[in-house]
């Protein structure tokens, strides 16, 4: 009856007196307001909702939203239609967005090593005042650096303060404040900032600190705000609104935002009785057994179709609105507000000048060193790019950008200095090593100097623990000192089986000279210790004369350059990736056994080409030349495994192998790779490798031989790739099965 009544008041009001008053009554036309609620991947379910709207031929006068209700809500009032956020959503990778990862090609060469080796990383700071000492968490897991990089690039002309009834759709957006425990409408500011700060689930995304308030998601207060659409001046509230999925939660299947969304329901329970009575027409999606933290894509095509199903039930009340607001049945486009926003559908801005907030003059010209800007253009591929590069140093918390002025822009980049502390965990399983747990924290000590603690351990058969102290300034040039503590047991195969295990423990001091990093390239030069101690002797099944079992001190000398961009650690589509190192070992700083000091020199060489659709080709070459008769066993030439170094520091990985085979001073290892990506997480590969070695140079090529291979399935999983896979090597003519889960270490 309610409504019944709204539809027949805003008829009464819109009867012209004369035909010629067209154009007063359109000025006079009753509002119409779009509320759009929060939670999470649900609210997908509103583009569904709009493009019925649309296709009814509803004009929307504003739009007021909470969390995702105001992540759609925003995009839609600066002028996108229901169809191309549709799109946008479905182009995006929601996993990267959710969290605060970076691409590997945007990370600096130094990092690139260390990517995809986690599975956790948490945040923390550690305050020491007076002799005490005080530990404390962060208040959300993610900063939300890469959902709030899409808001800025969706805004693009709105990315300055100011009052969003000047929107092409007059706008708003609830937040709270955990300070006073008070909602906060945003009616005016930065458009994008408004935008994350409505959705910053507690717990998940850290709060938006502005002014004195500290800002999350508003749905914990008002997550249907009907009544902030009725301030804005509407007359008919269209609402959009997600019933609990009680299902799930009698199961105990509620995702963290779900349950964020339930407290929610009962601190603003009144507000949302409320609220839900004021509608004028309430749409309600039943999205089960979709949940909140559902953003695959069959999830998201299902969740916009279910929402586009809720509208269509109420097509009928929805064509009598548009009858009463005197819009004939066919359509009327005039009095359906034209959506401005020039920028659309402009990819490529004008920038004339660049510089950076946040920073010293000294640090601000390092940063601009590493997002160069080769003209007066950018896109906004380029602004993404460049602004995950600055972030994936990981010298900061946060990087954002604004567009100062209306073209040629200004570009701004503003960065926040991180302070925090870092702890990381990983889990990698797999059927040779069994189970393996890492754990690492970085302590940061200098702010300016951004010197660093960096505690790693890794508990497994082979277990390791190792401290590094460095110094980076800025963000090309590291220097430092590292300590490992490591035991591994060392599988020797002779032929294709297994000669004996040899168990070693080592301790190494590395002194860094220096670590200067260019784009892709890293170079090293540093000296260290190593002590060896033998559980077991090192027996060399070549030369049975040839036995270590003593403990062994050597003083080593290091240098090493890497190029390295490729796009992926796993399955690389594109990119090359070569290495060399030259090393120097004695034990007595200038000899090795009264003689002259060892020398190894070692290359690798890596290539994905694209072959055809989603299959690439990942051809591979490895060479190790020991360039001594008399080299301690310990430093000799081990091939086998799967991973480089996983073993020895110097073990070349073959596929399709197991353990380790010791061989003659020159080694050439070449793998050939497919690997076709049938969806973007599943893949499946094949290598086969040719390796060759010999004792003496001048002999290689009459050198022994031998092949393997392998093929495999792969899925990436939450907590890193399942792979299955079958090898063979032609030393043992065996087939060895492998199974291993998560990022190796």
């Amino acid at each position: 009856m309610k409504k019944l009544l709204s539809i027949l008041l805003i008829a009464s009001c819109t009867v012209l007196a004369v035909t010629g008053q067209e154009k007063t009554c359109e000025q006079k036309r009753p509002k119409v307001g779009v509320v759009l609620s929060g939670g999470s991947a649900k609210g997908f379910a509103h583009v569904g909702v709009l493009k019925v709207l649309e296709r009814v031929g509803i004009p929307i006068d504003c739009i007021a939203g909470t969390s995702m209700g105001a992540v759609v809500g925003g995009l839609y009032s600066v002028g996108y239609s229901a169809n191309v956020i549709d799109s946008l959503i479905s182009l995006q990778d929601w996993d990267y967005l959710m969290r605060d990862h970076v691409y590997r090609e945007d990370l600096p060469a130094k990092r690139r090593e260390d990517s995809k080796r986690h599975l956790v990383s948490l945040p923390y700071q550690l305050k020491i005042k007076e002799g005490e000492g005080r530990l404390s968490l962060p208040p959300g897991v993610f900063a939300g650096q890469n959902i709030y990089s899409l808001f800025l690039n969706m805004t693009i002309g709105f990315q300055h303060p100011m009052d969003f009834d000047d929107l092409p759709i007059p706008f708003a957006c609830v937040a709270a404040d955990v300070r006073t425990g008070q909602e906060v409408v945003f009616r005016e500011g930065v458009l994008p900032m408004a935008m994350r700060a409505s959705m910053a689930i507690p717990g998940v995304f850290t709060p938006v600190e502005q002014d004195s308030m500290l800002l999350i998601d508003g749905g914990m207060i008002n997550n249907t705000p009907v009544d902030v659409a009725r301030e804005m001046g509407a007359d008919f509230v269209i609402a959009v609104s997600f019933p609990p999925d009680e299902k799930a939660i009698k199961k105990g299947q509620g995702s963290i935002t779900e349950v964020v969304g339930q407290l929610g329901n009962f601190i603003g329970a009144q507000k949302r009785i409320q609220n839900l009575e004021d509608a004028d027409l309430l749409i309600t999606p039943l999205l089960h057994p979709y949940g909140s933290m559902d953003f695959y894509q069959q999830a998201i095509d299902s969740i916009i179709a279910r929402g586009e199903e809720a509208a269509m039930r109420k097509w009928e009340g929805l064509m009598g609105l548009k009858l009463s607001l005197g819009l004939d049945s066919i359509d009327s486009p005039r009095l359906v507000r034209e959506l401005v926003n020039p920028y659309i559908n402009v990819d490529t801005l004008l920038i004339k000048n660049v510089r950076v907030e946040g920073v010293p003059p000294r640090e601000e010209r390092q940063v601009l060193r590493w997002i160069p800007l080769l003209d007066d253009k950018v896109t906004r591929k380029q602004l993404d790019a460049m602004t995950a590069r600055v972030f994936g140093t990981g010298l900061f918390s946060s990087v954002h950008y604004r567009l100062d002025g209306e073209g040629p822009f200004d570009l701004v980049f503003n960065v926040e200095p991180k302070v925090t502390n870092t702890l990381n965990l990983g889990f990698y399983f797999n059927s040779e090593d069994m189970a393996a747990i890492l754990a690492n924290t970085t302590i940061r000590l200098s702010r300016s100097l951004q010197s660093m603690f960096d505690i790693t351990t890794r508990l497994s058969r082979d277990p390791y623990f190792m401290v590094d102290y460095s110094i980076n300034s800025g963000l090309f040039y590291k220097g430092g000192i590292n300590y490992t503590l490591s035991r591994s047991d060392l599988p020797v195969y002779h032929r294709g089986n297994l000669f004996y295990n040899a168990r070693v423990v080592r301790n190494a001091l590395t002194l860094n000279f220096s670590e200067f990093y260019f784009g892709n390239v890293k170079l090293h030069f540093g000296a260290g210790l190593d002590n060896y101690h033998f559980s077991s002797p090192l027996l060399n099944p070549l030369n049975l004369t040839l036995t270590e079992a003593e403990d062994q001190l050597y003083i080593n000398y290091t240098f090493n350059g890497v190029y390295d961009d490729l796009n992926d650690t796993y399955f690389p589509s594109s990119g090359n990736y070569f290495s060399f190192q030259y090393c120097l070992h004695t034990d007595n700083f200038a000899q090795l056994n009264n003689d002259r000091p060892l020398s190894v020199l070692r290359m690798n060489l890596f290539k994905s080409s694209h072959l055809f659709g989603n299959a690439y080709l990942t051809p591979r070459l490895s060479a190790r030349y020991v360039m001594s008769e008399n080299a301690p066993n310990i430093y000799r030439n081990f091939v086998g495994g799967r991973i480089d170094g996983h073993y020895l520091p110097q073990q070349i990985a073959v596929q399709g192998s197991r353990g380790m085979e010791l061989l003659g001073n020159l080694v050439l290892s070449a793998d050939m790779g497919l690997h076709y990506a049938f969806t973007p997480k599943n893949h499946l590969y094949g290598n086969v490798n040719f390796t060759i070695h010999s004792e003496h140079l001048d002999s290689f090529f009459k050198g022994e031989t031998f092949w393997s291979g392998n093929i495999g399935y792969s899925h990436l999983t939450i907590v890193g790739p399942l792979r299955a896979e079958l090898g063979y090597s032609h030393l043992s003519r065996r087939f060895y099965p492998y199974l291993s889960i998560g990022y190796h270490f």
